[in-house]
């Protein structure tokens, strides 16, 4: 569970800093995260192409599906426990 754990947290890391390496080279950064949901507002950046909103998108889009996928396998697990079996 931990390596898994720690997998998650090192990719996340990364995707962020890469994507905001990425909107500094550009002369363009991400707004602070907010408190409600964890996460980076894309939508809300001044965009003047869609090249930019289309890789913000995609990187909307894979943080979602890492964070869902780790908190579907974060489900499964617990209850795998309260049942009582071994993973």
């Amino acid at each position: 569970m931990i390596e898994i754990e720690l997998f998650y947290k090192i990719v996340e890391a990364h995707i962020r800093s890469v994507h905001t390496e990425y909107l500094k080279s550009l002369k363009r950064v991400p707004l602070p995260k907010t408190e409600k949901n964890k996460q980076i507002a894309f939508k809300n950046l001044p965009v003047g192409n869609k090249l930019l909103k289309g890789y913000n998108k995609g990187i909307e889009t894979a943080l979602s599906v890492l964070i869902k996928e780790y908190k579907r396998y974060e489900k499964r697990l617990k209850k795998e426990e309260k049942d009582g079996r071994k993973f």
